[in-house]
């Protein structure tokens, strides 16, 4: 279990109950992990990736995407920099070579100006343990990225002088499950939480890179209170992680030899002794869940249960359990035994109070089958009533791909992280999320135009021609894009 007092600030926040019934629902679910930490916020606003449409949002257009709006907001840090992510792609021209680059122009700074870091600078790096498709043997293979990356930034790695300055960096040690949070936490006081990886599927196609794949994902940045969240779930990650150590200065080319992932990382200390400053009025809350803590799974499966009109979904990857895939071609298809507890909850509110389910969803020839399994699983159950109709679904549809994990509920509560509503993100055996949840008006209008944008230029979903007649979402054959495999 993590450290559920940290995850709550230690005791040195309140918030007073909300009124509104989703903050309600929200606050109660958190109590004694984070509700704590719920008040008091601002939010700055979503993070677009790759880049936005003018249509619904005014996010700066850059060349290098969102990486560009990132990479500069890095270098603000002024005391404590926590990064967490599952991906982080090789090569001199990745993203997470700028990212590198950032960080290496904070420790100059550090090293040219220690009056403006009277505190120092710790940067923490940590990766999730996760394989990718070019390494399937080594789950370390993208900390080893990072690694270089600021190394050939001029970021030492180990018996680094500049006063002030330390460096860390550490890779998930477990690999069923492993981590699949995506975090930034600066100075213990603003959070990013979404579901992108430092990865050239999050480029522009017209990224200077040239391999730029449009993938689409969402992140949240906040400032207030709930950043004591993340730091405290970082913490707990990172305990559970392994430190990069180097028994002597590496190269580029001696890294993995010189450079061991073998030590396990301490804990990180707390130094909060008041309560956080309040930055603005917003309620956000936040959700993270592992293994041996799934709390969360029961908060967003009672979010979707409450709703009242509408639940409006952006997800790259929907399922049953893990066997729903085999009840694809069976009649009624994923039946409701094999449903996800978040799938059983949309269907009460479907039934009880006739909310209507949209999902625009990522095309991926493999996981297609889960998709198609599933919404005919629910469409199967709601024919009877004569709500089959309540559940709209539509591929993604731009060439890119969808990787973005979103809701929207009633229009009042938006949800942003790393979550999958998929079974590799619940249950027992559930890898590590962070979502952030909030009623603010500004981020929901936001994502309430682009979910309308998005589903305006989506397509109709067409079953394969094998499928019983009763699942024919349209009848008409539609262009399928290319494959975007190990992108998660």
């Amino acid at each position: 279990m993590p450290d559920t007092a940290a995850l709550d600030g230690l005791g040195l926040n309140t918030c007073p109950a909300p009124q509104a019934p989703l903050d309600r629902l929200l606050f109660e679910r958190t109590q004694g992990q984070g509700a704590a930490l719920s008040c008091g916020n601002q939010v700055e606003g979503l993070l677009h990736f790759p880049n936005a449409d003018p249509t619904y949002s005014a996010q700066p257009r850059r060349p290098g995407g969102a990486f560009d709006l990132l990479v500069g907001q890095l270098r603000q840090t002024r005391r404590e920099l926590l990064i967490a992510n599952m991906i982080w792609d090789d090569g001199p021209d990745a993203p997470g070579a700028r990212v590198a680059q950032a960080i290496a122009a904070l420790r100059r700074d550090v090293a040219a100006f220690p009056d403006r870091y009277p505190d120092g600078v710790t940067v923490r790096v940590m990766l999730g343990n996760s394989i990718r498709l070019g390494d399937l043997l080594d789950p370390a293979a993208n900390a080893y990225s990072a690694a270089r990356h600021l190394l050939e930034a001029g970021v030492p790695l180990s018996g680094d002088r500049v006063p002030g300055w330390r460096l860390e960096i550490a890779n998930y040690a477990y690999a069923l499950p492993h981590n699949h949070v995506k975090l930034v936490v600066q100075d213990g006081e603003r959070v990013l939480a979404g579901g992108y990886n430092i990865s050239f599927f999050h480029e522009p196609q017209t990224a200077p890179s040239g391999r730029g794949l449009d993938l689409t994902d969402l992140a949240l940045w906040v400032r207030g209170p709930v950043a004591r969240n993340a730091r405290a779930a970082f913490r707990d990650g990172w305990a559970l992680s392994r430190l990069l150590t180097c028994r002597t200065p590496p190269s580029s080319v001696t890294l993995r030899r010189d450079c061991p992932f073998e030590v396990r990382a301490a804990l990180l200390p707390l130094d909060w002794a008041a309560p956080p400053p309040a930055a603005g009025t917003a309620r956000v809350y936040p959700l993270y869940r592992r293994r041996g803590y799934p709390d969360a799974d029961d908060t967003v499966s009672a979010l979707f249960a409450a709703a009242g009109t509408s639940i409006d979904v952006m997800q790259s990857q929907v399922s049953g359990t893990l066997g729903c895939v085999g009840k694809l071609s069976e009649p009624g298809g994923c039946d409701p035994a094999f449903q996800l507890p978040v799938w059983r909850a949309a269907v009460r509110a479907i039934r009880e109070r006739g909310v209507t389910l949209r999902l625009l969803l990522d095309y991926d020839p493999l996981l297609q089958a889960e998709t198609l399994a599933l919404l005919r699983g629910l469409q199967a159950e709601l024919a009877p009533l004569g709500l089959q109709d309540h559940v709209q679904a539509r591929w993604y549809g731009t060439a890119g791909g969808l990787h973005t994990k979103a809701a929207l509920i009633d229009g009042q509560m938006l949800t942003v992280g790393s979550q999958n509503l998929h079974h590799s993100s619940f249950g027992p055996l559930g890898l590590g999320e962070y979502t952030l949840a909030t009623s603010d008006a500004g981020a929901i209008d936001e994502y309430r135009r682009m979910f309308a944008f998005e589903w305006a230029r989506a397509r109709t979903i067409q079953a394969p021609w094998w499928l019983p007649a009763d699942f024919r979402p349209s009848p008409r054959p539609e262009p399928e894009p290319g494959d975007r495999r190990g992108r998660d």
